[in-house]
């Protein structure tokens, strides 16, 4: 073979070197389905690891409400024990009887939790009797059965059925008769006039004069119901926040003789007008009653309470 290429060779070859770049796209493969299959095989394969935790952030929003509901049932119990505390059957079903167990089963209803009537218990100490100084306290104590979507926060629970509990406690309430209005006085009879006496020998004695009426007492005033209201402060974050009552009245028969704090934390305080409560979660809301008790009846008043 001759050790030089032929002229019609070479010249083929000088008219391809003149065009490179048409040369070089042609000898390169398009590879955009190549691309577009790679793409979708890892969106396989990324999506159940997406879906997974979506389901358990869900799950962990679900978890964290239920908890709230929980705790709200045992306040719910605890303040309807503290009027009632003799008004509860363990295990019974919800009834005008049972209303402890109404107030916390009532709370869970619709919510991702469920307690059921054995779930809930009470307990006083050292008696439920009201009336006492100091005055008793009643504890209601609820367990909420939860169910996870997805195993993956099973990990860090112990299993799919999590098993939530809250207790509250509060103080008895002696609660005053409401007083009855009088009706209006009869008008008393005027005292019959007294027989002349008979007369005497001896002459110029007067008769003695009769007795007169003694007068009906007033009737006691009626009292009306309260007005419930508080305002607070807090000097700084570490400082914990003052409350104190304004409700009214304040003096006279129908002054108010109870009051009942919930702090909105699962604490409650009773017996004084004001109260200094520690929350210790900074830069949190919580919803504050106050329930006042005068001869008239019961009022309450909330406010969302804002910390530092």
């Amino acid at each position: 073979m001759s050790p030089h290429p032929r002229p019609w060779a070479a010249g083929r070859m000088r008219s391809l070197g003149r065009l490179p770049g048409r040369v070089a796209r042609s000898c390169v493969p398009r590879g955009r389905s190549g691309a577009r299959g790679q793409a979708l095989l890892e969106l396989a394969l990324v999506a159940p690891v997406l879906l997974l935790l979506v389901l358990a952030a869900l799950d962990l929003g679900r978890l964290f409400y239920s908890q709230i509901t929980v705790v709200d049932s045992a306040r719910a119990g605890a303040m309807e024990a503290a009027l009632e505390p003799t008004s509860f059957s363990a295990g019974a079903a919800c009834s005008s009887t049972n209303r402890v167990m109404c107030a916390a089963t009532n709370e869970s209803a619709g919510s991702f939790v469920t307690i059921a009537p054995a779930d809930v218990t009470l307990s006083c100490s050292p008696s439920c009797a009201k009336g006492a100084s100091p005055a008793n306290r009643v504890t209601v104590t609820v367990t909420g059965h939860f169910s996870l979507m997805t195993p993956l926060l099973s990990v860090f629970t112990g299993g799919s059925n999590v098993t939530l509990q809250s207790a509250a406690t509060a103080d008895i309430v002696t609660i005053p008769a409401t007083a009855a209005s009088n009706p209006s006085p009869s008008p008393s009879p005027s005292p019959s006039p007294s027989p002349p006496p008979p007369p005497s020998p001896s002459p110029g004695v007067s008769p003695s004069p009769s007795p007169s009426a003694s007068p009906s007492p007033s009737p006691s005033p009626a009292c009306t119901l309260p007005v419930a209201n508080f305002s607070y402060s807090q000097q700084n974050k570490n400082k914990p926040v003052d409350f104190v009552s304004s409700s009214t009245p304040t003096s006279g028969p129908c002054v108010i003789t109870a009051w009942n704090w919930d702090f909105g934390d699962g604490t409650v305080g009773a017996g004084q007008p004001s109260w200094s409560h520690d929350y210790g979660s900074p830069a949190s809301s919580f919803t504050v009653t106050l329930t006042v008790t005068n001869p008239g009846g019961v009022a309450l008043r909330a406010i969302t309470v804002v910390t530092k």
